[in-house]
């Protein structure tokens, strides 16, 4: 498994911050090393000519050799030629012997007891000595003494803070959207450009707001849709009402035929939202959404066969189907739903009733209305199975509906275990193609 963006991220600056501290620990301890400064001679040679300058004026020794004792943290010694003392930084600094040439095990600077001696050249011409006896170094500084714990605390302070604020600023978009998009604004979107797990929370939120404000134009637009289609028929019989009060008795039988028709599309809204309603139970809150039975293929598509004969005599219909067409578990009720919902659509959307709808069933088990009709434009293509969702807007009565029929067929199919697909090319046609589990 990848390991998580976000934990990686946090890791990576617990590195940084260590790795920080780190570096500052060692600048700080080198840069208060003992020796940190050089080595010693070049102030031992400065030191030697400033005393031979003093000697020469007859000035006191005292002040320059404390100078260099500071300097080169080192006792000095200063005696004339017969190895009398004239000046010494430590009166009870012994006299220097002969310096080994090797220490007997190895030390951090010049270990104590070890003499470095230099001539001195007197006024009169003889020679004296001037010794240099360095002293222990000093401790090293604490790493913990408060300029090192100012350093830590800004190094962890000054990332924490960075890190938290990384953290914080998408969280509060995201609190934002969701308090935004409670309220109504149905608009709002976290809009977080990040790659790791807050990132993909953003984005699911976004998607699931686009989801929601799509349900919700789906839901006031089912209402306008149906109060549409309710509104049409009514209208129409309530005409056709009047009509027949008249008394005419020719008026009246063709009020009555009109009111029959109107009732039909009345039904069958009415069927259609409630077969959206049943898809949308589970079975421990209402009734199973499928009643299954073992189904003749044949039979079934024979029936709607005749079904759509009855209903559109003028329209041709070629009915193709395989002799060894399987058997199926399904609901015979739903199935048919779906079938005459397709021959329905292939009618309704081919305009000259001379051109005829193919109906084939073969293989195990596809089943295919093909149509010469004025097709789908490709962009209407991949929302056709979508609830409400009509390619053509015209709302005519020969075409009008909630385009409910596609969405329910597509639930239906897939509630059997199946797929639907729709090919279509604008103009030329369209095929419907249902591919179906043999029962078993």
């Amino acid at each position: 498994m990848l390991p998580s963006r976000l934990a990686l991220r946090i890791y990576l600056v617990g590195l940084a911050q260590i790795a920080v501290v780190a570096a500052g620990f060692v600048a700080f301890v080198e840069l208060n090393r003992p020796g940190r400064r050089g080595p010693p001679e070049a102030e031992e040679r400065r030191t030697v000519e400033n005393v031979t300058v003093l000697l020469e004026r007859g000035e006191p020794l005292q002040q320059e050799l404390e100078r260099a004792r500071d300097a080169i943290n080192a006792d000095i010694t200063v005696s004339d030629p017969d190895g009398r003392l004239l000046a010494t930084t430590s009166p009870d600094m012994p006299g220097c012997g002969p310096q080994p040439r090797r220490p007997r095990r190895p030390h951090v600077g010049p270990p104590p007891g070890i003499c470095r001696i230099a001539a001195l050249r007197f006024p009169d011409g003889d020679y004296g000595r001037i010794e240099f006896r360095p002293k222990r170094p000093p401790p090293p500084p604490s790493p913990f003494e408060l300029p090192v714990i100012a350093f830590v605390l800004v190094v962890v302070g000054v990332s924490s803070w960075l890190l938290a604020r990384s953290l914080v600023r998408p969280l509060q978009k995201l609190s934002d959207a969701a308090r935004a998009l409670g309220e109504g604004r149905l608009e709002a979107r976290a809009a977080v450009e990040r790659r790791d797990e807050l990132g993909d929370v953003a984005k699911a939120f976004d998607e699931m707001a686009e989801r929601v404000t799509e349900l919700l134009h789906a839901e006031k637009e089912l209402v306008a849709n149906v109060s549409h289609e309710l509104r049409t028929p009514l209208a129409r019989i309530r005409v056709a009402l009047d009509l027949a009060r008249e008394g005419d008795a020719e008026v009246v039988r063709a009020s009555i035929a009109d009111i029959a028709d109107d009732l039909e599309e009345l039904e069958g809204l009415v069927s259609d939202v409630l077969a959206a309603a049943r898809l949308d139970l589970d079975a421990p809150r209402g009734i199973p959404p499928l009643r299954r039975e073992h189904l003749d293929v044949a039979q079934l598509l024979e029936h709607a066969a005749s079904r759509f004969r009855t209903a559109h005599p003028d329209r041709p219909l070629q009915v193709e189907l395989s002799d060894d067409l399987p058997t199926i578990d399904g609901d015979p009720v739903l199935l048919r739903r779906v079938v005459d919902n397709l021959l329905d659509n292939a009618h309704k959307y081919t305009e000259d009733p001379a051109l005829p709808i193919e109906l084939r069933a073969h293989g195990a088990l596809v089943i295919e209305v093909i149509d010469k009709g004025i097709g789908i434009a490709a962009p209407d293509l991949k929302s056709v199975f979508r609830p409400f969702f009509r390619a053509d807007r015209s709302r005519t009565r020969e075409t009008g509906g909630l385009g409910l029929g596609l969405a329910l067929a597509k639930r239906i199919v897939e509630a059997h275990g199946g797929t639907i697909a729709l090919e279509s090319v604008a103009n030329q046609g369209t095929t419907a193609r249902i591919e179906l589990p043999i029962a078993r």
